[in-house]
């Protein structure tokens, strides 16, 4: 990984998209690119927030143009393919958000997961990935 990624505040998106970080790894980054690209637009339409704002111009100038987007924004389930040590482990990862009309606060609030999307990456999670 490219050393200025790592520096805090460590950003995911930032670091999963760039050349010079994950990106490489990834064996479907156009799926996952047209999954969270897309996303991060909708976001700084609605919030206006600037970071957010740089953060996808950023994210925009790693490369290619996103990929296939998902079927529709409400889609709970992103899969990820990544390369491993010659090894491909395939997960799936979902977005919860939390949010209450009289709460403005919990809508900041949004819990990443990824779990094993075969039993071949669930074994090698089992037997400690190296």
């Amino acid at each position: 990984m490219d050393g200025a990624l790592l520096e805090p505040p460590v950003n995911m998106m930032r670091l999963g998209l760039h050349p010079g970080g994950f990106a490489p790894r990834l064996r479907n980054l156009a799926q996952v690119r047209g999954f969270l690209v897309p996303r991060l637009a909708r976001q700084v339409a609605r919030t206006g927030d600037p970071e957010l704002s740089a953060l996808l111009e950023g994210v925009c100038q790693y490369g290619e143009e996103a990929g296939p987007v998902a079927d529709a924004p409400t889609d709970i389930a992103l899969p990820i393919r990544i390369e491993h040590r010659g090894r491909e482990l395939c997960f799936f990862s979902t977005i919860t958000t939390f949010g209450a009309a009289f709460d403005v606060m919990l809508e900041e609030i949004a819990v990443e997961a990824y779990f094993p999307a075969d039993e071949q990456t669930a074994r090698h999670l089992r037997n400690g990935v190296q």
